[in-house]
């Protein structure tokens, strides 16, 4: 499910409430916007974990404090943060790189991360020797 932000307060409590929150800055006039928009809607329903992930929506001309803050020049323009940090920034409708990230945060969220699993595949290596 994406939430639509009104307020800088409301992103402030999503980002410090889930581990990943994904934010989708975009504008209704916005024709590049209008196109990705039922990707964006598949990703969240699809990837959405309470507490873990978190998808927004951010209209630019309603909440123009949290536009500034992020400096965004273009739209859209999705920013991907991990425990309150921006890691990532996906200028444009770029669908290929917009999907490849939110599988990327599936996979952590749902496996635990690459190196925690390799960390535990070589613990369990290491308690088999004994």
């Amino acid at each position: 499910m994406v939430t639509e932000i009104s307020a800088q307060s409301e992103f402030q409590t999503l980002l410090n409430d889930h581990t990943y929150l994904v934010a989708d800055f975009f504008a209704t006039w916005c024709p590049p916007c209008k196109a990705i928009a039922p990707l964006y809607e598949q990703l969240s329903k699809a990837n959405s974990a309470p507490g873990k992930v978190t998808f927004t929506k951010i209209n630019i001309d309603e909440v123009p404090e949290l536009t500034a803050q992020f400096q965004i020049s273009a739209i859209p323009t999705f920013l991907i943060f991990k425990n309150g940090k921006q890691i990532e920034e996906i200028r444009s409708a770029n669908a290929p790189a917009l999907k490849k990230n939110v599988e990327n945060i599936a996979a952590e969220v749902k496996g635990g991360g690459a190196q925690e699993q390799e960390e535990e595949k070589k613990k369990l290596e290491f308690e088999e020797d004994f």
